[in-house]
């Protein structure tokens, strides 16, 4: 193989490598490289600068030089308070004005880009006609450090650009970093030579980008994200997320995750859920971020606004608190869930956390700890951001001091015995066995759930005494409860005695009557409570909302459920597969929520409509209690009024201040319910503004926007109450 076809064909690898699909091993790669310098030594010809020996590093600088950056390299404005991010949405608002006259599409909101803000060392990268000519550092912001011995030896960062037609001057900025694997291996290596370990990622990649020798930085494996641009010249983009498209034709990688939202209020929406919406977020990531990041994506805006003297104007950084602490794993145990999935947990030493005391971490799935390499007896640093779910970053591998086994993923269920399977093209292993116990308490918990049927009374002891016992095997069999059945069982916690003979204990007489509310939530509400992969709250709420009621979501085809917006072909088949798979479940729950109610209804027409509700979805979509009816039958089948006959559809509403009548989870509950939508701030998009007592800074923006102004009374009376 010729020194060409060597040179080719290591750029292929270093290219798909950045991609994060490499083709060949670290060890394979070096043995080539290795190769590669070995016949340009013994050659006569010129080595060219994108050489992929190049990266190897030379001899070692004398000392850094510090170079002007052509522009600024400003600090970003940074919160840690969801009212602050709000409050920056505000100050652009009102610094764009009416946007219309730079917009064809005569649009007044910004689209916004959110990335993560990933925890390494600010760097810019200068190309040249596609050849990398300089590396330089953050600095002060106008003077850098040049770097561009340790930057050539990063295989993340292409010493020329894979563009036929590259801008004649780009200045590319981003984040060097180091994964969280990489610092396990240093750390091993440093402790065999007796060398000092690292604490953190950022301090070991603040250190190597710095080296005077870039040799040793390039044994360090730092990478790089980009994220933003400098200077440039010949580059026709004229918003961020184009020009992030256009460096990954380059050959750039770039910051992952990237969402592109409408308006701000939905971009601080999705900042506000994203930790708590997915607990697995953080764990997945092998890099560590300390917030997310809100950028305008269109170049002309942010022209428009500009910066101050500190920072852009049209960019804020949503920061998140980390707590770190180094603890114990002592035992890793698996816990089986409502659809089946076995989840393994770590036993910790207890440590205090941001205030608590963890001792237990989810380890999430069988390829999140072989790929970290975790086993009982390993000393682990463990992590919350922003005070939330703790999760592992890492094992501090040069503190095993003695071999430990690696930790074996069980085939059989722990609970039941089943045979244990993984997902087609998945990593979660579950068990198939719809009568596991484990999966039917669980169920039942969820069943009963603040955010599904909200059952009072129904607590995790209660309903693991209940399926032990046999009196409960489904959700029907809830409806199904007797005191009868109850005392003939000796529970324990139920053998409270009453004080007359035939009075039924105030414990059960709660959870009877419990069961008996439950029967008042709505269609979203059961949805949710049915366990259905992949069909959370939110979605539950959008099944609710399209259809209206249950009989139609049952006969509905996939293609008609993926096209509804928000759901998709994976979400769809789940539905659509559940549905005829726990047809017979539906049925036998069906049959025991409305049985009761029918040979009861005419003696309790009274009572019932002292108990009506405040609101239904309209007359037809509260599934469980027709409050304009005798019967609950007909609202289990019956075809509701169009959703576009809603009072509130297409409307967007915010809500300031205190309601008498409403907390705020339960007027946003409300607000959904009758076709609208609640913002978090105030836009030209908003509808009206509903005000309370002590309406808070979005009453004065309305008055100034001219935003519609609606106090409760009148909010009432247009739901018709």
């Amino acid at each position: 193989m010729s020194i060409n076809e060597l040179r080719k064909k290591l750029w292929d690898y270093d290219r798909c490598y950045r991609l994060g699909e490499p083709v060949i091993s670290d060890t394979e790669y070096d043995f080539l490289l290795r190769k590669l310098q070995k016949l340009e030594a013994e050659s006569n010809e010129k080595i060219p600068p994108d050489s992929p020996t190049q990266r190897l590093g030379g001899e070692p600088m004398e000392g850094l030089v510090t170079v002007p950056h052509r522009v600024p390299m400003l600090s970003i404005e940074n919160t840690y308070n969801i009212g602050e991010l709000r409050e920056f949405g505000n100050r652009v608002a009102k610094l764009l004005g009416d946007t219309s006259t730079l917009d064809s599409k005569k649009t007044k909101e910004p689209a916004w880009i959110i990335e993560l803000k990933i925890d390494g060392v600010a760097a810019s990268l200068i190309y040249e006609d596609g050849l990398l000519v300089q590396g330089l550092t953050r600095g002060n912001g106008i003077l850098g450090d040049d770097i561009t011995h340790n930057v050539r030896t990063l295989r993340d960062i292409p010493l020329r650009l894979t563009t036929k037609k590259p801008p004649k001057q780009i200045e590319i900025r981003g984040e060097i970093y180091m994964r969280n694997s990489d610092l396990v291996l240093l750390n091993q290596s440093q402790q065999n030579a007796g060398l000092t370990t690292y604490a953190n990622t950022r301090n070991v990649t603040a250190g190597s980008v710095r080296l005077l020798d870039p040799k040793i930085c390039a044994e360090r494996r730092l990478r790089f994200f980009a994220h933003s641009i400098g200077f440039c010249d010949g580059l026709n983009v004229e918003n961020h997320f184009d020009f992030l498209e256009e460096l990954k034709s380059y050959g750039i990688p770039v910051t992952p995750h990237v969402r592109r939202f409408d308006s701000f209020s939905d971009a601080v929406d999705y900042c506000e859920s994203l930790y708590a919406a997915d607990e697995n977020f953080l764990s997945d990531l092998d890099f560590e971020i300390d917030g997310l990041v809100l950028k305008i994506d269109r170049f002309d805006l942010r022209d428009k606004i500009g910066s101050t003297s500190k920072s852009p104007r049209w960019i804020i950084a949503y920061k998140v608190e980390k707590y770190e602490a180094v603890t114990k794993i002592h035992e890793i145990r698996v816990q089986v869930g409502k659809t089946g999935t076995i989840t393994p947990v770590a036993e910790l030493e207890p440590v205090e956390l941001a205030g608590t005391t963890v001792s237990r971490a989810s380890l999430h799935n069988a390829e999140e700890i072989e790929r970290k390499d975790i086993r009982i007896g390993d000393v682990v640093v463990v992590e919350k951001a922003g005070k939330i779910i703790p999760h592992i970053v890492r094992v501090e591998k040069h503190k095993r001091t003695k071999k430990l086994e690696p930790f074996q993923f069980p085939e059989l269920c722990p609970v039941c015995g089943g045979v244990l399977l993984q997902d087609n093209g998945g990593v979660l292993i579950r068990c198939n066995n719809s009568e596991c116990p484990a999966q039917i308490k669980e169920k039942l918990r969820y069943f009963a759930g603040r955010n599904a049927m909200d059952i009072e009374g129904l607590g995790r002891e209660l309903i693991d005494q209940l399926v032990d016992s046999g009196l409960v095997k489904n959700f029907g069999d809830l409806y199904r409860l007797t005191w009868n059945k109850i005392r003939s069982k000796n529970l324990e916690r139920m053998k409270a005695k009453p004080r007359k003979p035939d009075e039924i204990p105030l414990l059960v007489k709660n959870l009877l009557d419990g069961i008996e509310k439950s029967k008042n939530r709505d269609l979203g509400k059961l949805l949710n409570a049915l366990s259905i992969r992949h069909v959370g709250v939110r979605v539950a709420g959008i099944l609710a909302k399209h259809f209206g009621n249950l009989e139609k979501i049952r006969t509905a085809t996939e293609e008609e459920l993926s096209n509804i917006n928000e759901i998709g072909t994976v979400i769809a088949q789940s539905i659509f597969n559940f549905f005829r798979t726990e047809s017979a479940m539906i049925d036998d729950l069906i049959k025991e929520l409305i049985g009761r109610n029918r040979e009861n209804s005419h003696q309790n027409t009274e009572q019932k409509n002292k108990e009506t509700r405040l609101f239904d979805l309209n007359s037809g979509s509260d599934i469980l209690s027709d409050t304009l009816s005798d019967t609950l039958s007909d609202t289990l089948t019956k075809t509701s009024t169009d959703v576009q006959n809603l009072p509130l559809q297409g409307m967007t509403i915010v809500v300031t201040g205190t309601l008498e009548h409403f907390k705020r989870n339960e007027i946003e509950e409300v607000i959904d319910k009758h076709g609208g939508r609640v913002s978090s701030s105030v836009s030209s998009k908003t509808t009206f503004v509903l005000v309370g007592k002590e309406p808070g800074s979005k009453l004065a923006k309305a008055k100034n926007l001219g935003i519609r102004l609606v106090e409760e009374p009148e909010f009432l009376k247009m739901l018709g109450q």
